[in-house]
């Protein structure tokens, strides 16, 4: 549908791209700790630079520096107010939202004429507090409000036998948060096809319990002397537990390596994940449906990931590239004497973007990403067949503006390019491509 408004909204956009003056500066929680622009760890909103690396990886301290306690604090008596400079205490509100502009009247689930793009419903805020209380001991939390379970909080141990030797993070965590295009700091609206999918249409999804998620966990990690090798090794829950919640009798285990030189990074990562949460339903030839539940105790569901990126970063450009190759084996199953067995499970998604960064308030980009399972065998009651590939696929093209360092506004242009079998609802029927036109916002404070 299009909006009343539309052609205003683009009129408007038009005019904050070309009034907005270059010089604005703003300064969220970590820059009015240190007193330094957003822009030393960053080249794009969210998009951390070599040197925000070293300070993420440093324990969110100053590279070659260590403070905690008193160091960088102001003491109460001389700033009652809390809210200015270094004594304000390191706590971000991050606005986010979406709305769709254009998009088929019909999708995936029906009718969509009054649904929200992507993964929101017009705009969420989320609480982000981090930081050090001694040194070499930092803490980070994520709390999206009006949700029931935190998205991230952990506890950080850094620099074990010198500086980026060895750091020790445990708790609720994202898994891939240190590969070279890891997932959650997407700088388009739709995520990574690598790991996620096109998600308008149903073809190309994650299979398994993937580590594109968060988990609780214990992630061992380092960068020695802050050089160019970067290792890390975690054991998780495996489950994607982020709060209250049943596991099952086995984990996960990951094992990552990155290399750094000048802006180019690299990285290959091995996700291992034995579970047992994963139901399964399948339809019987009389139209009826059987579910082969999952057994906690008997893990036999197992999923093999691997995982290799690379980024290059310039001051006037960025590109991401991940490839993501998942498998995923069940073993055999029986429910309300039906049984169940399934061959192996290959999945292939790639993602590839780049950023122009025009000037200090002025970015755009295009993205391609796309992901497929390959044919595989599915045996019920003995009579087996055969689960056909299906791909999806997405193009993106994105016009960004930031009036300030810390806020986002932008449209953005989908391309639906998967297979006309991507968009096959369950009883059959098909829908059109899901092209649509987007508009993000985004604001930290």
């Amino acid at each position: 549908m299009v909006f009343s408004g539309f052609r205003s909204a683009l009129v408007a956009v038009a005019v904050i791209i070309f009034a907005t003056p270059a010089w604005l500066e703003a300064i969220p929680a970590f820059s009015k700790k240190y007193e330094i622009a957003c822009a030393s760890c960053h080249s794009s909103f969210s998009t951390l630079n070599e040197f925000g690396d070293k300070f993420k990886i440093n324990g969110w301290q100053m590279p070659d520096s260590e403070d905690g306690g008193a160091t960088a604090k102001l003491p109460l008596a001389q700033n009652l107010f809390l809210d200015v400079g270094k004594a304000n205490p390191p706590l971000s509100v991050i606005l986010d939202g979406g709305l769709t502009l254009i998009q088929p009247g019909a999708g995936k689930d029906g009718d969509q004429n009054k649904s929200f793009f992507c993964c929101v419903d017009g705009s969420f805020a989320t609480l982000d507090a981090g930081g050090t209380i001694a040194p070499n001991i930092g803490y980070w939390l994520s709390l999206p409000w009006g949700q029931e379970n935190m998205a991230q909080g952990y506890l950080r141990f850094a620099n074990w036998f010198g500086p980026g030797y060895v750091n020790v993070d445990i708790g609720a965590m994202s898994v891939i948060d240190y590969d070279a295009a890891g997932s959650g700091r997407d700088w388009f609206n739709a995520p990574s096809l690598a790991f996620h999918s096109n998600p308008s249409v149903s073809a190309g999804e994650e299979i398994g319990l993937t580590a594109s998620h968060n988990d609780t966990g214990l992630r061992i990690y380092g960068r020695p002397m802050m050089g160019s090798l970067s290792y890390e090794v975690g054991v998780y829950t495996g489950a994607q537990l982020i709060g209250a919640g049943e596991d099952d009798a086995d984990h996960a285990y990951t094992f990552m390596g990155r290399m750094d030189v000048e802006g180019l990074a690299i990285s290959l990562r091995y996700w291992g994940n034995r579970t047992g949460r994963m139901d399964k339903t399948v339809s019987l030839p009389d139209g009826s449906s059987v579910t082969f539940p999952a057994d906690r105790l008997n893990t036999d569901e197992n999923t093999q990931e691997l995982i290799f990126s690379a980024s290059y970063r310039h001051p006037q450009f960025l590109i991401d590239l991940a490839v993501d190759r998942t498998t995923l084996a069940f073993g055999s199953r029986s429910a309300g004497g039906h049984t169940f067995s399934q061959n192996t499970v290959n999945r292939l998604g790639a993602s590839v973007g780049a950023v122009w960064l025009i000037n200090s308030w002025l970015e755009t980009g295009i993205a391609y990403g796309y992901a497929t399972h390959e044919d595989y065998a599915r045996t019920v009651d003995g009579v087996t067949s055969t689960i056909k590939a299906i791909q999806a696929g997405l193009a993106q093209w994105k016009i960004e503006i930031r009036p300030v360092a810390n806020m986002r506004v932008g449209a953005e242009i989908w391309v639906d390019t998967s297979s006309a079998d991507a968009r096959l609802r369950a009883d059959g029927t098909t829908y059109d491509a899901q092209n649509k036109v987007l508009l993000n916002w985004a604001m930290a404070l």
